[in-house]
């Protein structure tokens, strides 16, 4: 009995090919979701919305916010107390709110998710044009 045998032979450029496709893949997925990121955010100085960047090096792909408030912002954030840190009084110059105790009771800050929603959006993926 002759058993037949079938041989492939893979063309080493072929694998250049498929990771340079899979890079790009990784840039438009990053890319996509630092749009997603910046449509979803919040805005009420816009502080928030321009720090949101991306990066991405072959196959890895970044996306920052680049502020300290963005975590109690995707979050929210639990009642809590403000202590000034010092002999001073608390105040917002943008409400004209004063608290000459330096100590607030903060009620807390609702979820305002953007980052969530623009990473876990089911997307096509595509490489696009080089």
């Amino acid at each position: 009995m002759i058993m037949a045998r079938t041989v492939v032979v893979l063309d080493p450029a072929g694998f250049a090919k498929i990771d340079a496709l899979a890079d790009r893949c990784v840039g438009n997925v990053t890319d996509a979701v630092e749009r997603d990121a910046n449509r979803k955010v919040p805005v009420d100085t816009g502080e928030l919305a321009s720090s949101i960047h991306s990066l991405h090096t072959g196959d890895t792909g970044r996306v920052f916010v680049g502020t300290d408030h963005w975590a109690p912002t995707e979050y929210g954030s639990r009642p809590h107390i403000i202590r000034a840190h010092g002999d001073y009084a608390l105040a917002n110059r943008e409400t004209g709110f004063y608290a000459a105790s330096g100590v607030v009771n903060h009620p807390g800050t609702p979820e305002q998710a953007f980052m969530r929603p623009a990473l876990y959006t089911k997307r096509r993926i595509r490489p696009g044009r080089a």
